[in-house]
């Protein structure tokens, strides 16, 4: 099967634990030995079939000695390279539309007495992917070798760039056999898993549990237990490999989603990216609006329908030839497997081409008005009459939701973000966005009503630069009064510690404040104090504040929400001497508990693409002050640069990773 010449030429010689074992990409020429047990001579008749389930391909390349008799081909065609006495050498390329997954093969001698075929030889058999070089053509090798073959990335989870980095792993052992199994668990017909468009629906569909005993099990809560916290995870090859061999795998959040989805489309061969947009919204109405409804104090209710500060989903790249082609809403397409709302009886959602949301053009399958209320829909505010039970709109914030998107910057171990928002939407206030905004409107949305011209602006501002868990920082109410009259303003904050859907896990802050206003600016400091947020924080490391505020002289009301993400300690890294092919060394990673309390059952992991595999230890106590050191043997396998990745949780800590770049050296 000439694996190592089939296998460069073919972008897949990275896979690991396959060097016996063929790995191509359709729509590109394969070369195959054959070997007989005598001299080919002109009148020897002779096929090449290949299988996949049930179906048989037979495939005879462009010379007298192949029959011309054979079954169908699917458009693969073969070719005659060279021939030498008992052996030759064909070339096969696969049809641009062929069944991805695992083929074996026979060669099929025809006679005078009939056809004998070899026997079925594992050595021979092959796994054929989608393919990214022609198939579903990407024009930039730049782009190809970031979003297919790069093993890792980074979601992020803060607007300036702060994130958690991620090691895919699509070419570790194992994990080519996983994503297939997956399309098998799915009883997705084979004739199907050649359109990646309904490949990456499918997955989008399987990497939940949801309903149909998927890849994970989502879980909100804080409550971990039966499983491992969504904050534990640094890659997606532990996430499969135990799938594979356990079933579903607790718990996720979704960048976990985000991320496994990711190893399943790049392995498969389809490129594919981790978006993050801010101030995501969930339209659970239909309606492309985001309703939220507060008393005098906090949220009624609605407040499900904006994601923390932040929601991770995926993007593939896919050529769609089930649209229509002079709309051309090819490329980047929107699929999220994070069960949020069902499409067609499952949780999955896309594929969605990013180009029709940004030109508010709803009506193409998959799940248009879903996205686009996630990254575009308004903000209906209400204020709840508690005697009535009727709500009144306050006011409609058309900037708040999809305030930016983020995506890794090409480039090996480039972590800086790249700013996609404009390709979701158009800037805020030009006529394009306009626009946009009447095209969805006129199919999704029924327009309110509300008088603007109020008279103060009231907004909250918080800290630059991100505050590191156990500090007190302090927060900003400012009002700017637009009038020419002098305003009293009664007002009253909120604050919570929340669950990553924003749901409020616990109150820790209220507080109440009057400020008398002048045509002008003016503003109202509150100091946040760590002995009242840390007994309630949990492992998420997420703080909320909601002020709502009445003017008394024209009863205006405001409301303003924000969300602090708070910094966990770091984990630090050493090497006993520099990294080479084959020969041992020793790192080491080291923590120290910075907080005035006890951190208890604390859980840690490292793990290194071509330098060390998976390893996990448990720490029983890691008393105040003190500092842990870990160190383990590693003997890097293949030269090049690579991470190592670390994470450190437990009840009362999340989101401690560590991240470290070395080269191996030949």
């Amino acid at each position: 099967m000439m694996q190592n010449e089939n296998k460069s030429d073919h972008h897949c010689h990275l896979y690991e634990g396959k060097n016996n074992i063929l790995i191509v990409r359709r729509a590109q020429e394969f070369q195959m030995t054959l070997q007989f047990n005598q001299p080919i001579n002109p009148s020897d008749k002779f096929q090449i079939e290949f299988y996949i389930g049930k179906t048989n391909l037979g495939v005879p390349p462009d010379s007298p000695n192949f029959s011309p008799s054979v079954s169908q081909t699917g458009n693969w065609t073969g070719r005659m390279i060279q021939q030498q006495e008992d052996e030759c050498v064909v070339g096969i390329t696969p049809s641009a539309n062929a069944i991805i997954g695992k083929y074996y093969t026979n060669v099929a001698v025809i006679g005078s007495n009939g056809i004998s075929r070899t026997q079925r030889d594992s050595g021979t058999d092959f796994y054929l992917l989608f393919n990214a070089w022609a198939s579903m053509y990407m024009p930039s090798e730049e782009d190809r070798q970031e979003y297919v073959m790069n093993e890792n990335g980074c979601m992020y989870q803060e607007e300036s760039g702060g994130g958690r980095q991620w090691f895919y792993g699509q070419f570790v052992e194992g994990i080519l056999d996983v994503c297939i199994q997956i399309l098998d668990d799915s009883n997705m017909p084979l004739v199907n898993r050649g359109d990646a468009v309904k490949v990456c629906r499918i997955g989008s569909a399987m990497m939940n549990s949801q309903d149909d005993r998927g890849v994970l099990v989502g879980n909100w809560s804080d409550e971990y237990s039966l499983g491992t916290a969504p904050t534990f995870w640094i890659g997606s090859d532990q996430i499969l490999l135990q799938y594979a061999n356990k079933g579903p795998v607790s718990y996720a959040q979704c960048w976990v989603y985000a991320g496994t989805f990711n190893t399943f489309l790049r392995c498969l061969g389809i490129p594919a990216r981790v978006i993050t947009n801010f101030n995501s919204a969930h339209d659970n109405t239909g309606n492309i609006i985001t309703d939220l409804v507060f008393n005098s104090i906090v949220f009624v209710r609605g407040v499900h329908c904006l994601h923390r500060n932040y929601h991770c989903w995926n993007e593939a790249y896919l050529s769609r030839l089930d649209l229509p082609a002079d709309q051309d809403l090819g490329g980047w397409q929107v699929v999220d497997s994070t069960p949020q709302e069902t499409s067609d009886g499952y949780y999955r959602c896309g594929p969605c081409s990013v180009k029709a949301i940004k030109e508010g053009m709803l009506g193409y399958q998959f799940d248009g008005p879903f996205v686009f209320a996630e990254v575009n829909s308004d903000v209906y505010k209400h204020k709840l009459n508690r005697q009535t039970g009727k709500t009144e709109l306050l006011s409609v914030d058309t900037t708040y939701v999809g305030k930016k998107l983020l995506t890794k910057s090409i480039g090996g171990n480039n972590y800086e973000p790249m700013d996609i928002t404009e390709t979701y939407k158009y800037p805020e206030g030009i006529s394009k966005d306009e626009e946009t905004m009447k095209k969805a409107e006129r199919t999704y949305k029924t327009h309110m009503q509300y008088d603007d011209e109020q008279g103060v602006e009231m907004t909250l501002e918080i800290p630059l630069e991100r505050v590191k868990i156990g500090q007190n920082f302090q927060m900003a109410v400012v009002f700017r009064n637009l009038s020419e009259d002098t305003r009293t303003i009664h007002g009253f904050l909120v604050g919570s510690t929340v669950y990553y859907t924003n749901i409020q896990r616990a109150q820790f802050k209220q507080e109440s404040f009057d400020v008398t206003l002048n045509p002008m600016e003016s503003e109202v400091q509150v100091v946040v104090l760590a002995q009242n947020y840390m007994p309630q924080l949990g492992s998420q490391s997420n703080l909320r504040f909601v002020v709502t505020a009445k003017s008394m002289e024209n009863n205006q009301d405001m409301t303003a929400i924000q969300i602090v993400n708070l910094k966990g300690p770091e984990l630090a890294f050493a090497m006993s001497g520099p990294a080479k092919v084959n020969q041992e060394v020793f790192i080491k990673v080291e923590f120290t508990n910075p907080f005035p309390f006890s951190l208890h059952n604390v859980r840690m992991a490292m793990q290194g693409a071509n330098f060390m595999l998976y390893r996990e230890k448990l720490y029983s106590e890691i008393a105040t002050g003190a500092s842990i050191t870990w160190m383990e043997s590693c003997v890097p396998t293949r030269s090049g640069n690579t991470m190592i990745y670390a994470v450190l949780d437990c009840s009362v800590l999340g989101n401690v990773q560590g991240v470290w770049a070395i080269g191996i050296q030949t």
